[in-house]
């Protein structure tokens, strides 16, 4: 009987809108069963009466499909009639006297079945017949799809960019070095990989060919590559359109398809050369690598170029066969080697930008992560500092693994573990292992490690944020952060402005007034007083309890900004990005903010005054929302002690009781101290007040009343006291500070 699974695929074909007619022709004892489908295809008007495409499609095609006794676990196969015309792409690869087998579907018809079922299979089916008709099996939109090979008998690995640069207007035939290892089974079958030594382009005379027993049937030594490409035609390059079947497995085979590719008298010319010194011992036997530069109407699926590598192996014997056109060839595959542009064509990203010139502050969990993630897209760093040393606990969420790591050398710096495994990645970093502030009071220090684009701090460090925010530093490079908040509940980004306007040391006490309005986040990041896990004994190195899933699940968000950031040309203004992981541990969610160009007032004693413009828009609506008469309110931010500066982000409006008149303004006091309580408690005192604002109604400095005001101020707080001055244009500030003994 015919399993249940076969009859149900009967049944939803004889359904099918494009299927005319389903017939069983052969049902065996196991099961497996041979069914003839009648599809019905949609050729255009014009050919309708003919019933044929140009192209061999006929109006009623019948398609044989061979359904296994084990279906549907195992695919079915599809087979055209016998005379189908070949020549079509999506063909799987088949011997001359079975018919053509169309590929339908990219893996495994199985896989199909199971997500779209029988009908889908079908589908596919259609679509191939009614795009072959039309000669769109390759498009613009799709690729062109490289010449199929199901059985691959040898390897290569090669830098396909480099040899595709090898195509020039002139043709010609490129002999390159090669190394390689040989396997001889013992069925008589072999298996060859290589690997391409890159530049070493020589003439055939001087391969110096080599080939050393190694055991076990296993040799190794150095052999060459023959890379052919045609000549222009009518100065333009030669472009071959017509899709084969892959049927190369003789010379005589591989001389036809360098007719076809347009190229056969470059080939012939390097393989009678080759042949001659085989013939007169002048050349070492060993493996020969033949690859085809075929230039297609459109890019190749999957290579972002129009130049398909078509490669093939001959072993050479020391014998006149080749001279004579004689000798098999075997199909080869090319495995890239690692390159910056392999690594941006399988992320997805494009292959034709500068690597961009960045450097790394801090090799930890957090940088080492978003410096491989950047790296894996061809943006890894060139400059990366630490001055700390791998220690074990490290490699809990370490990027590296400890056999990257140098087990000769009993504890191995960061900076230069992250650099080999950058340079394994050929994008080569320079490791600085001093300390960051060290290393950056210097003009020289700083030339070391200033990468041009950007300079990224994931050490987490406020004391490094702050004295990078304001050095004096000739051509600074723009100053980014990303690090983790909260024991791993959350995590932060930014990136300076131009000029460092707003800096890294703005843009955090922006970032903590946006954490502070996020009732959600804002217990985790300012309340979270996670267990600190003291490493070894007497040892002083302490972290944080963290798996690495959640340190790698949000770092992996940094690495995303920062590739961001490393791939575009950035605003003037600056960005601060924050995530937060959900309490089931799984769900993100990230919120990003420009940051508007600080207003920037020098004060009185060396102090700077930087105040957010969204501060000043609303110092201005209060203003006009009391004409005549002078208002103000409380200044809410944070103070730097290294750079002697107040950054204003916020205020608090004026109390009830305050007074307004065209002569004074009086804060008043009721529910002010409550209010503070609160700013306190939400930023969990990451903000706090700095002073108060009031505004004059003509232009003019800081009063004596002003002074006192400011004076008296300074009393009750342990760092400078601001008083900001809106004036009908701009600001004038009083700061003062009292060393008064109070105890």
């Amino acid at each position: 009987m015919m399993p249940i699974a076969t009859l149900r695929a009967v049944r939803i074909a004889r359904a099918h809108p494009s299927v005319r007619d389903v017939r069983i022709v052969a049902l065996d004892e196991a099961g497996s069963m041979e069914a003839e489908l009648d599809i019905v295809t949609e050729l255009p008007a014009a050919w309708r009466t003919n019933g044929i495409s140009p192209s061999g499609v006929r109006a009623l095609e019948t398609v044989t499909v061979l359904f296994p006794v084990n279906f549907p676990t195992v695919s079915p196969r599809a087979l055209l009639r016998p005379d189908f015309d070949r020549s079509h792409p999506h063909l799987l690869p088949t011997p001359a006297d079975l018919p053509p087998m169309p590929c339908i579907v990219q893996g495994l018809p199985s896989e199909l079945i199971q997500s779209r079922g029988f009908e889908g299979y079908v589908d596919q089916l259609v679509d191939w017949l009614d795009k072959a008709a039309v000669l769109e099996l390759n498009s613009v939109e799709h690729g062109w799809e490289p010449v199929r090979r199901n059985n691959i008998d040898d390897e290569m690995i090669a830098d396909g960019a480099a040899l595709r640069g090898l195509a020039c207007s002139a043709g010609g035939g490129f002999v390159l070095r090669t190394r390689f290892l040989q396997l001889k089974r013992p069925e008589g079958a072999q298996y060859v990989r290589l690997a391409v030594v890159a530049g070493e382009q020589v003439a055939v005379e001087k391969a110096a060919c080599t080939k050393q027993y190694v055991r076990d049937d296993l040799w190794q030594g150095q052999g060459m590559m023959l890379v052919v490409a045609a000549a222009d035609v009518d100065d333009a390059p030669r472009v071959i359109d017509q899709p084969v079947p892959e049927t190369v497995s003789t010379v005589a085979d591989l001389r036809d398809r360098a007719e076809l590719y347009g190229c056969r008298q470059e080939l012939e010319g390097k393989l009678d050369h080759i042949g001659l010194c085989l013939a007169q011992r002048t050349l070492t036997p060993a493996p020969l690598a033949i690859v085809f530069l075929v230039r297609r109407p459109f890019s190749v699926v999957g290579v972002g170029s129009d130049i398909e590598l078509c490669s093939y192996v001959i072993d050479l014997e020391p014998n006149e066969d080749l001279l004579n056109g004689r000798g098999r060839v075997r199909l080869c595959a090319i495995r890239e080697t690692i390159s910056i542009a392999l690594l941006r064509r399988a992320s997805g990203d494009k292959v034709d930008f500068e690597r961009p010139d960045w450097a790394l502050l801090g090799c930890g969990s957090v940088g080492s992560k978003i410096a491989l993630h950047a790296a894996r897209r061809g943006l890894g760093p060139r400059i990366v500092a630490d001055r700390s040393l791998l220690s074990p606990h490290n490699f809990a969420r370490h990027a590296l693994l400890p056999d990257e790591v140098d087990t000769g050398r009993v504890l191995e710096s960061k900076a230069e573990a992250l650099a080999v495994a950058l340079g394994r990645l050929t994008q080569p970093a320079t490791a600085e292992t001093e300390d960051l502030i060290s290393l950056t009071e210097t003009p020289e220090g700083r030339s070391r490690i200033a990468g041009g684009r950007l300079l990224l701090n994931t050490t987490a460090s406020t004391l490094l944020r702050e004295h990078l925010s304001f050095l004096d530093w000739e051509m600074r490079p723009r100053i980014a952060e990303a690090h983790l908040l909260g024991a791993g509940v959350a995590a932060y980004a930014s990136i300076e402005g131009a000029d460092g306007n707003p800096n890294a040391s703005d843009l955090a006490a922006e970032a903590y007034r946006m954490i502070a309005e996020d009732a959600e986040l804002s217990g985790p990041v300012f309340s979270a007083k996670a267990e600190a896990v003291e490493i070894g004994q007497g040892c002083s190195s302490v972290t944080f309890a963290m798996p690495d899933d959640r340190l790698s699940t949000l770092s992996a968000g940094l690495g995303s900004v920062v590739a961001e950031w490393l791939k575009t040309e950035q605003e003037e203004s600056g960005q601060v990005v924050v995530g937060k992981l959900a309490r089931d541990g799984l769900s993100q969610s990230w919120r990003r903010e420009e940051i508007e160009r600080r207003m920037v007032v020098d004060g009185s004693c060396g102090h700077q005054v930087r105040i957010s413009p969204r501060v000043d828009r609303l110092i201005r609506a209060e203003i006009a929302s009391k004409p005549g008469v002078e208002t103000g309110g409380v200044i809410v931010g944070r103070y730097s002690q290294i750079g002697n500066t107040f950054q204003v982000v916020d205020i608090m409006p004026a109390p009830p009781d305050s007074v307004f008149s065209a002569e004074k303004f009086t804060l008043g006091t009721i529910g002010l101290k409550a209010s503070i309580r609160k700013l306190l408690k939400d930023s969990g005192r990451s903000l706090y007040v700095l002073g108060t604002w009031h505004n004059h109604l003509v232009e003019s400095g800081p009063s004596m009343l002003d002074a006192d005001t400011a004076i008296r101020l300074s009393m009750r707080q342990y760092f400078p006291v601001l008083l900001l001055i809106a004036l009908p244009e701009g600001y004038t500030c009083l700061t003062a500070e009292t060393f008064e003994d109070r105890i």
